[in-house]
């Protein structure tokens, strides 16, 4: 994270891109945010504790995933810096979270309880737009998600996510692609063999 400018400005900026917010109405929030670091390895949600936390990622990589009985793992998403992450269905449902969120790597986040954010949509209509905004957006993620998922090929797929993230294969392990992807670690080595 640079020095010279409040860790705040880099949470600020980001929202500002997805809804305006004045200055002075953004400094409200502020006093909501701690600083916390993650190792490799460390959780900031565990499926099945109830989540009350949703963090901004100024540094390392997490992903977020989920664990079936037969310890089968899907990733959902991975969380790079400049991005939210959180178990929003849970935190609005208020139940256990239904996934993991865990760090790739080394990670330096901005952490806030998520009731205390929910009390300023009722303060200032920039932050109900805000939160409409971002709900709205996390819907077209999910939305364009499933239909990768169920529409396109896994060639297709990795396509995408390479056009998306081209330094993805420099930060995350190739078996957590391939989970993302949903495909085996051997098939997606099959798939980069073959664009060579």
């Amino acid at each position: 994270m640079d020095q010279k400018d409040h860790p705040w400005d880099k949470i600020y900026q980001t929202v500002n891109q997805v809804s305006p917010i004045p200055k002075e109405v953004w400094k409200k929030s502020e006093q909501l945010y701690t600083i916390r670091k993650l190792e490799y390895g460390d959780f900031l949600i565990k499926q099945g504790a109830k989540p009350t936390e949703f963090a901004f990622v100024f540094s390392g990589v997490l992903r977020e995933y989920y664990l079936t009985d037969q310890g089968n793992e899907y990733i959902k998403s991975f969380n790079f810096p400049g991005d939210f992450t959180g178990s929003y269905f849970d935190l609005l449902t208020e139940q256990p979270s239904t996934c993991n969120i865990r760090a790739i790597t080394d990670c330096e986040l901005a952490v806030a309880k998520f009731s205390e954010f929910r009390k300023l949509f009722s303060q200032d209509i920039a932050w109900e737009r805000l939160g409409r905004i971002f709900a709205e957006n996390l819907f077209l993620k999910k939305a364009r998600r499933e239909y990768e998922l169920l529409a396109l090929s896994a060639e297709e797929r990795y396509d995408l996510l390479l056009k998306s993230r081209p330094d993805i294969e420099e930060l995350i392990p190739q078996y957590h692609i391939a989970s993302y992807l949903g495909i085996t670690p051997v098939s997606l080595s099959r798939i980069r063999a073959k664009r060579k």
